[in-house]
């Protein structure tokens, strides 16, 4: 059943057709589509610096299929700030975005938000995003008006720096659910990154991964807060 949903997916946007409903409520959930198996047209181009104690992405935002207006550039812009911090929280303090360029009418991105759902927090065909293989490495596809949880769930997909979910793209809200970013909330998901105290399943939890992969650091069962994080630079390039 999961692979037919994803393939109707494929299908709607290779006809341009993308349905985007603004009823989808995506607070504290995840995408359904986003286990990073689908191929596409953006290239995930960005750009990751390690400073030696964390992670700063520099993306391309692409605005697919169409210009959005100056209106509609600025309220994607206006969201960035929200998810950028929410990646500072979940990684303590050790990840943000560091600098994004929204570009008009392209399909060249690392988050890609067709134009038509450039207003919504989803994808439409019952997705709220998705993560896929492009020429050049994993991208996100997402509304413009993405929430946070999901944003940080199709990031966990996309970055391979971080090898969440067993390092093999593997969803979290199977069989129970983990009270984790990779999960849903309807499975318990939380918007933590999973640890060794409270991981459900037999692959590796995200914070063994993500230490055993980079540099940040996590104690487990501590979930302290740390504060919003540095300010992203957003251009918007017409």
């Amino acid at each position: 059943m999961k692979f037919r949903l994803f393939t109707v997916i494929i299908v709607i946007f290779a006809l341009g057709i993308c349905s985007c409903s603004k009823s989808h409520k995506s607070s504290n959930r995840s995408a359904s589509g986003g286990t990073g198996t689908g191929t596409g047209t953006g290239t995930g181009t960005g750009t990751t610096t390690s400073n030696g104690s964390g992670y700063a992405y520099d993306y391309v935002w692409a605005i697919r299929g169409g210009s959005a207006t100056t209106a509609q550039l600025e309220a994607v812009k206006g969201g960035i700030q929200r998810l950028s911090d929410g990646l500072y929280e979940i990684g303590h303090g050790a990840q943000h975005l560091k600098r994004i360029v929204l570009k008009n009418n392209t399909n060249d991105g690392d988050v890609v938000t067709p134009v038509e759902c450039i207003g919504t927090n989803s994808i439409g065909g019952g997705s709220y995003a998705k993560t896929s293989m492009g020429p050049n490495g994993w991208y996100i596809t997402c509304g413009g008006a993405v929430d946070r949880f999901t944003f940080a769930h199709e990031h966990g997909h996309k970055e391979d720096s971080l090898k969440l979910a067993g390092g093999e793209r593997e969803e979290e809200y199977g069989g129970g659910g983990c009270p984790c970013v990779m999960s849903t909330g309807a499975s318990g998901g939380k918007f933590q990154y999973c640890d060794d105290t409270n991981h459900n399943y037999s692959f590796k939890s995200c914070w063994a991964a993500i230490r055993n992969s980079t540099s940040m650091t996590h104690t487990d069962g501590d979930y302290s807060s740390v504060g919003a994080g540095p300010t992203t630079e957003v251009v918007i390039e017409p």
